[in-house]
């Protein structure tokens, strides 16, 4: 599974590169710049090596399956949630309004309230040190300098923009983003893939599915181009994301680090607005 996984990365990261050689584009906005691929997985590559070096020596903290028939039920309507989400991103299709209710049903409500209703089926490791707080703390401030301060990295433009309309956006992004796509494809999907096919395939196939919810936001029309492109740069994001919660099982880490990749840069033009 993580030998595919490997395969169809490289085979889309060699699309990209043969039709758009010098970068691409991580937004869907009209007019968005290509932006240098080394820009681009950069940080989720330093953010991976960091998360498997810090702390160098620590236990793994496993997730196993508590009651079968509970975990298969689960583990079955997450990914049918999972592949429906960028399905009706493409379909009905979800944009502006639509596109945050559809999350909020799809990746939320729905699952949420699944989940309290079929209860004990995965078992989580969180077992408490303090290492599970300082360590992502190291990884997050240096994943935040490389990624988001680092001169390299682009910028926000708001000219023409309404600064409430800005604000307003960003807030519901870090809602649904960071908190519920942290919630539904790490604390819920993930989990319950590395219970059952093993942590690494289980990582893998979350970051995919990670990737393809965003083929309704940062889709341009072109299927097989969108498709390469969402699995390279946020198929990475997401294995990086992926890798933090396996190694910490810190949710909040996690959600930090979505917020600041989807609003560090909106905040510093705010401020400098």
């Amino acid at each position: 599974m993580v030998a595919a996984g490997a395969v169809l990365w490289i085979v889309s990261f060699a699309v990209l590169l043969v039709v758009s050689p010098l970068g691409t584009s991580v937004s869907s906005d009209p007019g968005a710049e290509a932006i240098a691929y080394w820009v681009t997985l950069l940080p989720s590559a330093v953010g991976i090596s960091l998360v498997l070096l810090i702390p160098r020596r620590s236990l793994a903290r496993i997730a196993v399956v508590q009651e079968r028939r509970r975990f298969l039920i689960t583990t079955v309507v997450l990914l049918v949630l999972a592949a429906l989400f960028p399905l009706a991103s493409a379909t009905i299709p979800l944009q502006g309004e639509l596109y945050v209710l559809g999350k909020l049903l799809l990746l939320i409500i729905i699952p949420g309230g699944l989940l309290l209703l079929v209860r004990r089926s995965v078992q989580i490791d969180f077992r408490n040190s303090a290492a599970r707080w300082w360590a992502p703390a190291i990884v997050i401030v240096l994943w935040v300098i490389v990624s988001q301060v680092a001169p390299w990295n682009p910028t926000f433009d708001i000219g023409g923009l309404d600064p409430a309309f800005v604000v307003t956006a960003a807030v519901a992004t870090a809602l649904t983003a960071g908190v519920g796509e942290e919630l539904f494809c790490r604390r819920w999907l993930q989990t319950r893939l590395e219970a059952g096919l093993g942590a690494w395939s289980g990582i893998v196939i979350g970051s995919f599915a990670f990737a393809l919810m965003h083929l309704g936001s940062h889709g341009t029309g072109e299927f097989f181009i969108d498709v390469a492109r969402v699995i390279v740069v946020q198929g990475s994001f997401g294995l990086f994301l992926g890798i933090m919660w396996w190694r910490y099982r810190n949710l909040f880490a996690n959600v930090v680090v979505h917020v600041f990749a989807n609003g560090w840069a909106v905040a510093a033009a705010l401020v400098a607005a």
